[in-house]
């Protein structure tokens, strides 16, 4: 029976997904204030499972400093975005073939430039993603920690963020610092707890946050989940595979697969997007520049 209620619902999605608006997309990002948090990680795992899901995910390494999806990945690239803009590869030729499927855009050191382009070089970089723009239905942006320029940049040309952050006090404060720089950009902000021992503490926790959230800056966040401390991650992480892949029964697996089908199909009333990467793209711009 249960087998039988997965395969309907499957069938199910993809049909939902082949009636969806073409050349339409929907933007996360995913980003933290304080580093070691587990956030690329999350990053991956979250981008697998939506492409379980039926969606067709584009992930995004925009750490300028640390790029490292594509060793989580067990990927090994040779260009990066800034061969696109020096005319050495097309957006194609750069886009690595993830696990499962999902395509990744490594590497985003070539994007310290991005704030000085002129307008030909950005043009030349929209007709690239516009290139792709039939191939995608979520773009997951994999930023870097802190609250550079640049990763605000990221986060305020997004439709949602999810700020990942676990229990220690540190990190909830830096959390917290995230969200107050963003909270008038961003049309929804998710928050995941990572590395918890049980679901109290992810809910003291964001607790903390939410209340916080609430009375100084009169907004509220959207409690997305917890991600339960987990051996099989640091196994997975040692081995350069993603763990939803590695240990799909795994504790952290079964929490990753919850928080996905709750960012795609939580809401009773879904918020309509018209985003293309054409748009993305010059939002994204107007951010970095200024």
């Amino acid at each position: 029976m249960y087998e039988q209620a997965s395969k309907l619902k499957k069938i199910m999605d993809e049909k939902h997904h082949r009636e969806a608006p073409q050349g339409t997309l929907k933007v996360y990002c995913v980003t933290s204030g304080k580093g070691g948090v587990g956030k690329t990680n999350l990053s991956i795992n979250l981008s697998l499972v939506l492409q379980e899901l039926g969606k067709r995910v584009l992930l995004v390494d925009a750490d300028l400093g640390l790029a490292n999806v594509d060793v989580i990945a067990g990927l090994y690239p040779k260009y990066n975005i800034s061969h696109i803009l020096s005319r050495e590869k097309t957006i194609n030729e750069i886009i690595l073939e993830g696990p499962m499927g999902i395509k990744i855009l490594p590497g985003a050191s070539g994007l310290y430039e991005m704030a000085n382009l002129s307008i030909m070089e950005l043009n030349f970089l929209i007709k690239a993603f516009n290139s792709i723009s039939q191939d995608f239905d979520i773009v997951v942006i994999d930023t870097g920690a802190g609250i550079s320029k640049h990763v605000l940049s990221f986060v305020r040309s997004s439709d949602e963020v999810i700020i990942v952050t676990t229990p220690e006090p540190s990190a909830i404060t830096d959390a917290y610092a995230v969200i107050k720089l963003i909270y008038k950009y961003s049309q929804k902000i998710h928050v995941i707890i990572n590395r918890v021992d049980n679901f109290r503490d992810a809910e003291f926790t964001v607790q903390k946050i939410s209340n916080a959230s609430r009375k100084f800056l009169h907004t509220d966040i959207d409690y997305l989940g917890y991600v339960l401390e987990d051996r099989s991650v640091f196994k997975s992480n040692m081995e350069q595979i993603p763990f939803y892949t590695r240990f799909p029964e795994s504790l952290a697996s079964k929490c990753i697969a919850n928080l996905g089908r709750k960012l795609l199909y939580g809401e009773q009333k879904p918020v309509q997007y018209n985003y293309t990467f054409e748009s993305w793209v010059k939002k994204l711009m107007a951010f970095l520049r200024n």
